[in-house]
């Protein structure tokens, strides 16, 4: 089972019109409303791939229902914590004279410490079912958004998986060095126009997680190791 966080997830709007105006009134030729957030863009494709997945995170209100009920869409399992605030909304207006678009991103709620221990709770339960667990995060991000050492509470394969990469602000080896410190085991660099990285993802993700017996999970944790991490050359069980 792959396990995402989203903590502030979104309702993707897209519209397409002819020619976008300031300061009049643009009537639509089409929209889509997708459930969004970095967590769920990488939970969406993993599941077309036939991964079992579920989603984690805060959503809140309608606007939360809304996202929660269409994941089944996806065959995504929903396990968010939920918040009486409303979740975001995220615009995306296409201009097919100009070929450019614009976005209008809402800032989201603000979780309360008591609701975001409520959240750390039930986190630790979801992720003893988890194979892997995955850090998103865009490569023009201005501060990481994951804390140092996250490894040594999550206790799972731990993989980071970058995007964006291809942004005109995009600072690569500065977000690669946040998921280091947050203990990534594993970092891809994923292009979601170009396709770029994609292939290498879904090859992990589609490899067998080795079961172990509990003696040989006992050996490893008595060498320090994760029941994952590789035995050490010249050791073996």
């Amino acid at each position: 089972m792959i396990l995402t966080v989203t903590l502030n997830a979104a309702i993707d709007k897209r519209y397409v019109v002819e020619e976008f105006r300031i300061g009049e009134v643009n009537r639509m030729k089409e929209c889509a409303y997708t459930p969004g957030g970095k967590g769920l863009n990488v939970s969406k494709p993993a599941a077309i791939a036939g991964a079992e997945v579920v989603a984690t995170g805060f959503v809140g209100g309608h606007a939360g229902q809304y996202i929660e009920e269409s994941l089944k869409d996806f065959r995504i399992k929903s396990a968010f914590y939920h918040l009486a605030a409303e979740s975001r909304s995220c615009i995306n207006i296409w201009d097919e004279k100009n070929k450019v678009q614009t976005e209008f991103l809402e800032p989201g709620f603000t979780v309360k410490e008591e609701e975001f221990r409520g959240f750390v709770e039930k986190f630790a339960q979801l992720v003893k079912e988890a194979d892997v667990v995955a850090m998103v995060q865009s490569a023009d991000e201005p501060f990481s958004l994951f804390g140092y050492g996250s490894n040594a509470f999550i206790l799972r394969p731990l993989i980071g998986i970058i995007t964006k990469i291809d942004s005109p602000y995009a600072n690569v080896p500065m977000v690669r060095q946040w998921m280091l410190n947050a203990g990534c085991e594993r970092i891809f660099l994923v292009n979601n126009v170009t396709g770029e990285g994609i292939d290498e993802l879904r090859a992990f993700l589609n490899e067998d997680v080795p079961k172990l017996s509990l003696e040989e999970a006992k050996f490893r944790q008595s060498l320090g190791l994760n029941e994952w991490d590789p035995l050490p050359e010249g050791v073996e069980y």
